[in-house]
Parts: C-alpha cells; structure tokens; sequence
C-alpha cells in the first residue's frame, strides 16, 4: 500500500513540473521508495517468526531445538512454538535445518525453503511399550557423577560462539557415567556458583554413547527444570516420575540444554557451574547449538545422578 502511495505522488510530480524539477524530484522519491523498503526488510528479518506445531492437534510445540546441521547455528523456540529467523541468517541458502524436539520425529528443510515457508510441523514419536522396571527391597544409594562443589575450572552462558549475542538457546553441555549397576535414577543435581538471571529453564537430557560422542536419547520424556531467581548452590531435580533404569555397564551421556532465560539482572559473567581440572580420567562434552559438533574437555563438571543400585 505505501509502494502504490508513492508511485501515484511520483507520477503527479512528472506532471506538474519542468523537466529538470520532476527529475530531481522523481529520484528523490525513488531513494525515499528504496530506503523504505531496504528499511522494512531490516525490520522484517529481526521480527519475522518461525512457526513450530504439532501435525496431531495444531497445538504449538514449546522449545523445540532449531539448529543447522554441522554449524553453531539456531535457537530454541519459545513456550508458543515460535523462534526468530534471525538466528539463522547466516545459513547458506543450501544448508539444512533440523527441526526436533524430544518426543517428535524431526524434520529437516533446506533454509532458503525455511525463509519463505517458516511454518514447521513435527509429528509425535510413537511410543513403543517398554519393559516396566519394578523396583524391589535390595537396592542401595550411589551417586553417579561429580559431587565436589569447587575445581579450577567453570563453564557458563558466556563460553560458546553464538549466532546472536545473548542467545544461548540451544547451547548443551554434559558429561559421560557409566553405572556399575542395574539402577533407578532418583534425581538430577547441579552446582551453580554464579547466577544473575531471574530464570533459565533447562531441558536434561540422557543420551546413549559411543566412543566419546552422545548418540541417540535413551528417552522420550521432556525432563525440564527452571533455575529460579539468582538460585545457587545445589540444585536438585526429582526424576522419579520418569522411572528411568540404567543398565550395568551402559555409557551415557548426560547433559543439559539451555531452553530460555531472561536477561541477566547484572552485567558479566551470568551463569557458572565449577569444574574439576585437569581430569585424565573424565570427558565434558559441549556443542554450542543443537546441531553443533561436538567438543571435548578433560574436564568433569559438577553434575551427578542420585541413583538406586541393585545389590550384587
């Protein structure tokens, strides 16, 4: 409406002036026509949003993961399905984007089809049945992970690349446990020693693993927790309700995903958790974004499940 506005007072101004005067005056509306548009693309890139819903009921689906395969680059969406374009405006128009989230299938599309279609469906798992695990009286507490609250090293909100400056969504860090056990796990505990946020909501995940690399979600709970208002100390997440069972033996990986937050109450670093370091014998692993590589430490972060062991 505004570019049909425009060219009518550009063609009046031809009409009622010199040849000289309607020159300068048609380019000068010309210039005005191309800043307003070069104007509202700007605009339109930094608010244009991503749709991501349910293919079952049209529901949205909240903090899916948005991440370009291979590169540190996406998001997470919000409690409404929808993320910001603008995280991916560095992905070349052949790049894939993943679209996943634990419980759905996920869905890849190429980003330049992604900016001129930006709704997304995903369509729910369908859940195999699984053995139930019955647990009995011959069980022991163990703890598997790190329990030590200090250590020379820290990992925070500020560490990885990101495609936004304060966009941490999507960022994941984690460590690998190998139970010496059959286990229930009880609960999920993390050290915070630094935090300026009112909130961050984290996503824990349980991933198989291979070699020194997470492979496949041992689960498909969405297993979130909010860190409340400057909260530090431990920080401890009951799993019961899940009924998850550990094999003896098995490796995983256990990790968090950083889902949201708000913006830091003061400026610098936001968010640390302590680290041992050097360990020889541990691997922290870190990926900026959900389809990020994988990077390894010989570190071993303050992170550990509280677990019921089956007596030998």
């Amino acid at each position: 409406m505004m570019f049909n506005w425009l060219h009518a007072l550009s063609f009046i101004t031809f009409t009622t002036h010199s040849s000289a005067s309607r020159f300068r005056l048609g380019l000068s509306l010309s210039a005005v026509v191309f800043l307003y548009f070069i104007t509202a693309t700007q605009a339109w890139a930094q608010t244009a949003l991503g749709h991501i819903t349910r293919a079952d009921s049209g529901a949205p689906v909240p903090y899916a993961s948005v991440g370009v395969k291979g590169k540190p680059l996406g998001t997470v969406a919000n409690e409404a399905g929808q993320f910001r374009l603008q995280t991916l405006e560095q992905a070349l128009p052949t790049d894939t984007v993943v679209v996943s989230c634990v419980g759905f299938l996920p869905q890849q599309r190429l980003a330049s089809e992604l900016r001129l279609h930006p709704a997304v469906v995903l369509t729910p798992q369908a859940t195999q049945l699984k053995e139930v695990a019955v647990r009995h009286g011959k069980l022991t507490p163990h703890v598997l992970g790190r329990e030590a609250a200090g250590g020379m090293a820290h990992w925070g909100n500020w560490a990885p690349k990101d495609s936004l400056p304060k966009d941490k969504r999507g960022w994941e860090v984690g460590t690998f446990l190998t139970p010496s056990a059959n286990c229930f796990v009880d609960a999920f505990s993390l050290y915070v020693e630094r935090n300026n946020f009112r909130f961050v909501r984290f996503r824990i995940k349980l991933y198989a693993a291979e070699g020194n690399h997470p492979t496949t979600l041992l689960t498909d709970q969405d297993m979130q927790f909010v860190l409340g208002d400057q909260q530090l100390g431990w920080v401890k997440v009951d799993l019961r309700p899940y009924n998850l069972h550990l094999k003896k033996d098995q490796k995983i990986a256990l990790a968090l995903q950083w889902l949201d937050n708000d913006e830091p109450v003061t400026t610098g670093k936001h968010l640390s958790v302590p680290a041992a370091f050097p360990d020889p014998f541990r691997r922290a692993y870190v990926r900026d974004k959900s389809e990020a590589g994988w990077q390894l430490y010989p570190v071993n972060p303050s992170m550990n499940l509280s677990v019921q062991a089956y007596k030998e």
